[in-house]
């Protein structure tokens, strides 16, 4: 997903088999029952070899480590309406009565209340998105989140032709600027490298040592910034006598500018399959 926000780490899809047809989901759209129930699965960071990856990685000075032989993998989740609204908790196995620390064993994970449920067809057989509130007690498990004052856990429904539903579960993991400084040459949007080992000691004046991308995708020219001093003088003329307006500035050579809004987005995914209505 790189819609200059978007580079997935792990792509799960949440498959439900026949024989749900009974249960339901409720949160304000009709027509969403058949998606509460057991679901056995696991996170697709989970399933790789780099622990540290994983949602509820320890840090690596933690030598003693809980989580290390628990990785989330073969866990419940449970989708359920016992007050009429959706709601969604994670189990180590479906006879556990609490909870699963998502983040990891003292860190205070809990899915909240549904923020929102809404119809969606942005996928292929996709019919609703519900958002949930992910509430962590321990900030500093925060780290393995995207840095925002607020998270969210994403489950989004899917039916299919055969009837078959589907959920995919998505928790934002970080997201890095993609941004970069460029200069156009005869209408050529060129990206520009900054040679940080050479940096002027009067940044004012420029001097800044940048690298021009050519055609082959090399950055082999490089140039030092110049500032130009431009100015203009402008008489303005006052009763009894005349003022002046005089006005100055730098044109930097060459004109660098920098892209805006770029960013890329890495997320938790996963997959379970329905295993209880």
């Amino acid at each position: 997903m790189k819609a200059q926000l978007g580079s997935l780490l792990l792509t799960g899809i949440l498959t439900t088999l026949g024989g749900c047809a009974g249960s339901g989901v409720s949160g304000g759209a009709g027509g969403s029952n058949a998606f509460t129930g057991d679901y056995e699965g696991s996170f697709a960071t989970a399933l790789s070899p780099q622990r540290d990856d994983d949602l509820n990685s320890c840090p690596p000075q933690q030598s003693d480590c809980p989580e290390a032989d628990n990785p989330l993998v073969d866990i419940i989740l449970r989708l359920s309406n016992p007050d009429g609204e959706l709601r969604a908790n994670f189990y180590r196995s479906p006879a556990d009565s609490a909870p699963l620390d998502l983040l990891g064993r003292g860190c205070g994970t809990q899915i909240g209340k549904l923020e929102a449920l809404t119809r969606d067809s942005t996928l292929p057989d996709q019919r609703y998105t519900a958002r949930f509130a992910l509430n962590i007690d321990n900030r500093l498990c925060a780290g393995r989140l995207r840095p925002t004052s607020s998270h969210h856990m994403l489950v989004r429904l899917f039916e299919d032709a055969r009837g078959a539903r589907s959920a995919e579960v998505v928790i934002d993991k970080s997201v890095t600027s993609s941004n970069y400084m460029y200069v156009k040459e005869d209408g050529v949007e060129r990206r520009v490298r900054m040679d940080i080992n050479n940096v002027p000691d009067n940044a004012r004046r420029g001097g800044y040592r940048v690298c021009i991308e050519d055609e082959m995708g090399e950055f082999s020219r490089c140039v030092l910034t110049d500032k130009e001093l431009k100015n203009f003088f402008l008489p303005v003329p006052l009763p009894g006598g005349v003022a002046a307006n005089y006005t100055w500035w730098y044109d930097l050579t060459p004109n660098l500018k920098r892209t805006r809004g770029l960013y890329e987005l890495e997320q938790y995914l996963g997959r379970f399959t329905f295993v209880n209505p």
